[in-house]
């Protein structure tokens, strides 16, 4: 895929990552974040929508611009900073919804990162992030140790915004 700034071997990793089938070590950054966000069709539904409508990247306060198409380049908006990814891939099925997405050169990080919402056979609901990155812009990487600590909370709140009722969040 043309325009990413990160290896072209390592494009589709994230999921990989997600399934333990690959490592990845220094100089990545490693995020896996897996929370419970629900129980039932009605909450799966509702996650993977907050996932593909952009209403979970909005529960981050990250504005995205775009369609969540595999192949279409979407803008993220966060604070000051507008940062271009393309989207990897995209899936949904009865049980599983995940998008992924690889930045482009201008992005303030550097990598790739996979949204996972599953139902178990249980009924449980299970939002998840999993990344590997690097900072990419000179203040990230001066600061790397806070742009780490707003990288873990915006993960998090990705993966609770899948499970929120957040029809009416802008």
């Amino acid at each position: 895929m043309s325009g990413l700034s990160y290896p072209r071997r390592l494009v589709g990793a994230s999921l990989k990552l997600a399934e333990g089938t690959l490592l990845v070590g220094a100089p990545w950054y490693r995020v896996d974040y897996a929370e419970v966000i629900g129980h039932g069709e009605d909450d799966f539904q509702r996650a993977a929508d907050n996932l593909f409508s952009w209403r979970a990247h909005r529960a981050a306060h990250v504005r995205v611009d775009g369609k969540p198409s595999a192949g279409e380049v979407v803008q993220l908006h966060f604070g000051p900073t507008v940062s271009p990814c393309r989207i990897i891939s995209v899936e949904r099925s009865r049980h599983r919804a995940v998008l992924v997405y690889g930045t482009m050169h201008g992005h303030i990080e550097c990598g790739e990162e996979a949204f996972i919402v599953e139902q178990g056979k249980g009924g449980e609901v299970t939002g998840r992030c999993v990344a590997f990155s690097q900072h990419s812009w000179w203040l990230a990487r001066v600061f790397s140790g806070p742009a780490c600590i707003v990288q873990r909370w915006a993960t998090k709140r990705y993966v609770r915004g899948m499970g929120r009722d957040l029809v009416n969040v802008v």
